[in-house]
């Protein structure tokens, strides 16, 4: 552990930020705000406890998990469809293993993406039908 924070690289990799007087080795007691760590990403919560501003959150909002989650599904059935075509086409230069492996890949990413828009549809119902 003492040797994690004397790397002077790991330390500012994870944004630690010593104070002058303190000690990181852990060899001494700390107590009370010993580590300042610095806010890096937008979507976290401040100091004061309020949620970061609506400007800095508004790029990760529900529509854009889902449609990169979406993207990634997508990405997952091309390879599915390029790999197989390639088989196809040059059965010496794909192994057999990655296309079976490519092909259940993709049947896996599309069975959650069904499961998951289906419970999504399934609690806006229960939402709206809420009296």
């Amino acid at each position: 552990m003492s040797t994690f924070f004397n790397n002077a690289s790991m330390v500012s990799r994870i944004g630690v930020q010593p104070v002058p007087g303190s000690s990181l080795t852990g060899a001494t007691p700390v107590g009370g705000d010993k580590l300042k760590l610095a806010r890096t990403h937008p979507g976290h919560f401040y100091t004061g406890g309020s949620a970061a501003p609506a400007e800095a959150a508004g790029e990760y909002s529900f529509e854009n998990a889902m449609l990169k989650a979406l993207d990634g599904v997508n990405a997952m059935q091309m390879d599915s469809s390029e790999i197989t075509e390639a088989m196809l086409i040059d059965p010496d230069s794909v192994d057999a293993h990655d296309v079976t492996i490519a092909m259940a890949k993709a049947n896996m990413s599309l069975n959650i993406t069904r499961t998951v828009l289906d419970r999504i549809v399934r609690a806006w119902k229960d939402i709206i039908n809420t009296r």
